[in-house]
């Protein structure tokens, strides 16, 4: 199945940066300690631990019985591979699944993971790497799967499951690059059917039609009745939050300066992270009532899409200085109080299941 991408561009250009950033094939790294330094080795920066065995279905639907939490363990030997644990840290249930993801996100029986095959690079470096685009079950075995280029960036799924959404660069590789491009899709995770690159959508802008050619749309948020859902448009240096409708094929713009949008369970409010300076990204919280912003109390720069834990904390995923420069998910109130602290070590791209 071929998804709508209007504008993909050849990536030869692009494979040396990639190649590059993704340290030992775990593709995302880049992004995800970007102000690390990019020549650690991930086998020298944690220590090999003892491979735990692949979970078997009934150890998998004794975790998916209570809350819990889906991730991707970045230690040593199972780099980018599924993980479920019990949601509370304390909680002594844990899982390793087959699959492995640069980037995944799950609800409701339904989960997307997005891997970057780097396995042609060894054969043409100047071959364009493709994306996989792996739609899954509870059981963590792909149903659906087709592979695009670019370079994974964003994914999520509706809260009932129904619906998943992906983001890839198609060139450049990262958000703070003015000459970047991406495309974003909506699928259907049933069938796999793409539902639409979101530059298909109708925009309005001030009760009117806002059109322009160089669009750039990431970072889908669902909200609970799957239909509705927020993200980020950027056309020339402005960045605006916009209001989907997948049944009408429409998008609203709503405020500026919103990138990674992330919709509280509660429908109410956003956590995204604003642009304050080149590169520099604070995490801030949006009241959708009245528009109000609240930084919180991160103070170091994320590029990240957050992922609410309640409708009083988030996770998100930076580098974890203590005891290794590494990446762990961190737990951060989401009204502007606290301080960050680790939530799990060594794991990105949480999703949580409530």
């Amino acid at each position: 199945m071929e998804p709508a991408i209007n504008r993909q561009r050849n990536l030869k250009i692009f494979a040396g940066i990639a190649l590059g950033c993704i340290a030992l094939g775990i593709g995302y790294t880049y992004w995800v300690i970007q102000r690390a330094d990019a020549s650690i080795d991930p086998a020298q920066a944690q220590p090999q631990g003892t491979p735990l065995p692949i979970a078997r279905p009934e150890e998998l639907q004794a975790i998916q019985s209570e809350p819990h939490l889906i991730f991707l363990h970045q230690e040593g030997p199972h780099y980018g591979q599924v993980k479920l644990a019990g949601l509370e840290p304390e909680s002594p249930l844990s899982a390793r699944t087959e699959l492995n993801c640069d980037r995944v996100h799950y609800a409701a029986g339904n989960g997307i993971c997005l891997i970057y095959d780097t396995s042609l690079a060894a054969q043409d470096p100047l071959a364009a790497i493709p994306v996989w685009v792996r739609l899954f079950g509870s059981d963590f075995k792909p149903r659906h799967e087709f592979t695009i280029e670019g370079i994974p960036s964003r994914t999520r799924v509706s809260p009932d499951g129904k619906y998943a959404a992906f983001t890839v660069f198609v060139s450049g590789h990262s958000y703070a690059d003015p000459s970047m491009s991406t495309a974003t899709v909506l699928l259907n995770t049933a069938t796999g059917e793409s539902l639409g690159n979101l530059e298909e959508f109708e925009v309005w802008k001030d009760g009117q039609r806002f059109q322009a050619p160089e669009f750039n749309f990431w970072g889908v948020t669902f909200a609970q009745d799957s239909n509705r859902f927020y993200a980020t448009l950027r056309h020339g240096n402005t960045t605006y939050l916009v209001q989907g409708d997948i049944a009408d094929r429409k998008l609203t713009v709503l405020h500026k300066n919103v990138e990674c949008p992330s919709l509280s369970p509660d429908g109410t409010r956003l956590v995204f992270k604003k642009l304050i300076s080149a590169g520099i990204w604070q995490l801030t919280l949006l009241d959708l009532a009245t528009m109000k912003e609240t930084p919180l109390a991160e103070k170091e720069s994320i590029d990240d899409q957050v992922e609410w834990l309640d409708n009083q904390r988030i996770l998100y995923q930076k580098i974890d200085y203590d005891p290794p420069k590494w990446v762990s998910v961190f737990v951060l109130p989401a009204d502007g109080s606290g301080m960050p602290e680790v939530f799990i070590s060594n794991a990105t791209s949480p999703a949580v299941v409530p």
